[in-house]
């Protein structure tokens, strides 16, 4: 057995590991530095003969905030960077760890297992790689599915303090060490969610308030579905913009009830409808279609265009459901264009300053008979 030798060395002198608060964060020492007061003794630390400090970093600052000027310290050599960061972690093996740090630990552990797999190649009988069933199993996390749920936190943690949403990243680091893994990962999944539901929210207040400003300008009237008017947008009530209530359209009263829950209506100064806009940035694009085509149906002979507004991302979405037989019975195909909400919300201000007929926005648009044309 090698024999161990002790010494004290200057405080000043040694560091921290680069990896250690990553990993462990930065501790709270409080109450070991009052043991240590009352003890007057301390763990000799293991540190490289560079002053590395691979075990004891709790203890380094503890006496450092104790005013200590040396520290006892076993020296070790390692033969690399990967070799010093196995013994940090294995150090730490049996000292109580929150959930974070062990998955912390896991991470770390990928990474070493990654280097040391590389070393291996070519090896004949050198093995393979640690599974991520291995690592959870290592760090105390249980199955690799829980590690794997783990790690995901970790991620959303980890990107809410890269943006300074401090709140975010410590209500997921309190879910995930005082509660569980599934409960945290549940939290991120709910707070995704959310943000998506409220992204589309965002986009579908934009396009109607867009549409409101072109229609005046465009046409001279518009009419906002009730539902939607107290949304606001660039400060504005959407409910300001639009008519109090939709005028006699001199149409049977179920289309007129129709009309009245699309998203927006152009009107002229004569209450005549002048085009119709369903706004469908995630929700259905059939309901939205279905209400365009009820709307065809109970008035055959309209001669006003109808448009669905969506993102880049469904448009094949929309050519897909207007080639449905039911809608081109109706010949939706050729009566329904669509408009990406992208191109209408980089061209709508050009639009609205020199624009003056309907045809401003309906350059903006496709649809299936143009395409088929096109080709």
């Amino acid at each position: 057995m090698a024999n161990i030798q002790i010494k004290e060395r200057k405080i000043v002198e040694l560091h921290p590991h680069p990896k250690n608060e990553g990993i462990y964060g930065d501790e709270d020492i409080e109450q070991l530095a009052q043991d240590i007061e009352r003890s007057k003794w301390v763990k000799p630390l293991i540190v490289t003969p560079e002053g590395t400090i691979i075990s004891g970093h709790r203890r380094w600052k503890a006496v450092s905030y104790l005013g200590w000027v040396t520290v006892p310290i076993e020296e070790k050599e390692f033969t690399d960077e990967i070799a010093e960061l196995e013994a940090l972690l294995l150090e730490n093996a049996n000292r109580e760890k929150s959930i974070e740090q062990k998955c912390r630990e896991g991470l770390t552990w990928e990474a070493i297992e990654r280097t040391n797999s590389r070393q291996r190649q070519g090896s004949k009988g050198s093995g393979v790689g640690s599974t991520r069933d291995v690592i959870a199993k290592r760090v105390g996390i249980g199955s690799g599915i829980n590690y794997e749920k783990a790690r995901k936190v970790l991620s959303a943690i980890d990107e809410a303090l890269l943006v300074g949403n401090l709140a975010k990243a410590e209500a997921l680091r309190k879910k995930l060490n005082h509660k569980s893994v599934n409960a945290a990962f549940k939290m991120i999944t709910s707070i995704e969610n959310t943000s998506e539901t409220q992204h589309s929210e965002t986009q579908h207040t934009q396009m109607q308030w867009i549409l409101a400003k072109l229609g005046q300008k465009l046409c001279g009237s518009v009419w906002i579905a009730s539902n939607d008017r107290s949304r606001i947008w660039e400060k504005q009530e959407l409910g300001s913009l639009s008519m109090d209530s939709l005028p006699q359209l001199g149409i049977r009263d179920n289309a007129q009830k129709t009309v009245a829950l699309i998203d927006v209506v152009w009107l002229s100064g004569d209450n005549q409808i002048t085009a119709a806009f369903e706004v469908e940035c995630t929700t259905s694009i059939y309901s939205g279609l279905l209400r365009l085509a009820d709307l065809v149906a109970l008035v055959p002979n309209l001669n006003f265009p109808l448009y669905v507004v969506i993102p880049q991302s469904r448009v094949e979405k929309v050519k897909k459901e207007l080639s449905r037989p039911s809608f081109q019975a109706l010949k939706m195909n050729k009566k329904c264009n669509w408009i990406v909400l992208e191109d209408l919300a980089q061209e709508w201000e050009a639009i609205i300053k020199y624009g003056t007929e309907l045809d401003a926005i309906n350059r903006l648009s496709e649809n299936l008979s143009t395409i088929k044309n096109s080709i």
